[in-house]
This record gives C-alpha cells, sequence and structure tokens, in this order.
C-alpha cells in the first residue's frame, strides 16, 4: 500500500494534469465526512468574504489531501481548469440537493444550491425553485387536516345594542314584547281555559261489560249477583 501511494505521488508530481485528474475522479458525493464538512463549512457565517465555489474548494483540498497525502494548489488548478475547459465535478449528490430543499423553506438559505450555481450545474437553479412543503401537525388526525376549511360564524349587525349578543329576529322580538305586554298575539286563536260539558254526553257507559275469560260458560251465583 505504502509502494502504490508513493508511486502515485511521484506520478502526480511529473503531471499535474494527472493530479488534477485524480482530483476530479475522487467520489465526492459518496464521501459523507467531507459532505458533513463542507455543510459546516457552508454554514459558517465568518467566511471573510469567501464566496462558495472558493469555500468549497478549500474543503476539497483537505479532504483530498487528508485520504491521498497528495496536495493541489487551488489557484494552479483554477488555472487547469480554464486551460483545458475542463468542468468541475459535482461534489454533492442529487439526493443531498432534493433533501436540503425539502427541509430549508427560504431558497436563501440553500447553501448546497447556491453553490452548484456558482459552479454552473443547473441542478441549483432547479433546487432554488423548489417549495418545501408545509410542516405537518401530527396532533390533528388526517382526517381533519384534509377537510375543507370553512368560516363557521355569522357576522354580527353593526346596529346591535350588544356586540356580544346575536340579534334576534323581527317576528321574535314581537312575540316576547306581546308575552310581556299580555296583548293578543296577531293570527293566534285565543282557546278559553274552561271545560264546556255536554248534557247529552254521559261518561257512564250503558252497555254491560263482556265477561272475562276464566267467567265463559259459569253460573254466576246469588252473591255475585248481589241478591
Amino acid at each position: 500500500m505504502a509502494a502504490s501511494l508513493a508511486d502515485v505521488q511521484r506520478r502526480v508530481a511529473e503531471n499535474p494534469d494527472a493530479r488534477y485528474r485524480a482530483f476530479d475522479s475522487y467520489p465526492w458525493a459518496k464521501d459523507r465526512v467531507f459532505i458533513e464538512q463542507l455543510s459546516n463549512a457552508l454554514q459558517n457565517k465568518d467566511t471573510g468574504g469567501a464566496s462558495l465555489s472558493d469555500i468549497a474548494l478549500q474543503t476539497r483540498i483537505q479532504r483530498f489531501e487528508h485520504q491521498t497525502q497528495i496536495k493541489v494548489d487551488g489557484d494552479a488548478y483554477k488555472q487547469w481548469l480554464v486551460q483545458t475547459s475542463h468542468s468541475a465535478p459535482r461534489i454533492v449528490s442529487e439526493k443531498a440537493v432534493a433533501l436540503e430543499a425539502m427541509t430549508v423553506p427560504n431558497p436563501e438559505d440553500r447553501k448546497l444550491a447556491h453553490l452548484l450555481v456558482e459552479l454552473g450545474d443547473p441542478l441549483g437553479q432547479l433546487a432554488l425553485q423548489q417549495t418545501a412543503p408545509e410542516p405537518v401537525d401530527t396532533s390533528v388526525p388526517s382526517w381533519q387536516s384534509a377537510a375543507p376549511t370553512a368560516e363557521l360564524y355569522i357576522k354580527k349587525d353593526p346596529a346591535s345594542t350588544d356586540p356580544d349578543k346575536e340579534p334576534y329576529p323581527k317576528k321574535f322580538e314581537e312575540i316576547v314584547e306581546f308575552l310581556q305586554t299580555g296583548k293578543e298575539i296577531p293570527g293566534i286563536r285565543q282557546i278559553p281555559d274552561t271545560v264546556i260539558e255536554d248534557p247529552s254526553i254521559s261518561t257512564h257507559g250503558r252497555l254491560a261489560a263482556p265477561p272475562k275469560p276464566w267467567e265463559v260458560g259459569r253460573t254466576p251465583s246469588t252473591q255475585e249477583l248481589g241478591t
């Protein structure tokens, strides 16, 4: 392993083009440690006015040297990109950019997306155009959150004397007034409280009561007949 590393270091020292191609071919998007270092560096407010692309390049150089013991000069690397018309690799995965777009509501705070925009990657602009979903309130049942919302109140009459009391219908107010004053309510028939008995109607029946089931077929005794 040491001989192989020494051989690589010798070749990259003799051939700068090989050094920069190895630098670009490193699996940046799969290196979780690098992605974490990059995110922390981009979120750091004390950047000294450096651009996001410069911060990302310095983070790459440090990580690459730590992994391969090969040093890369940032200015020389930039010149090599211009001279060879070589595009810088995508150093963050689409998954990481999509996750940022879903979890960071304000597009101005999406550092990974802005970094890709500086690097000329169209994925960055797409990520900035995405709208983060509204947070889900787990305390509200799904059926209730999906139900249509509507105004469940009645507008109060501004002419009402009591702002906290809903006005009654006019007809109801008139009936209340009639009841309070004892006046007759229009349209309601007055029925007297007395009961008039009709002499032609008797409350006593004229027909004998039919025999009960256990009395059928039995001759009543004189005691039962009251004699």
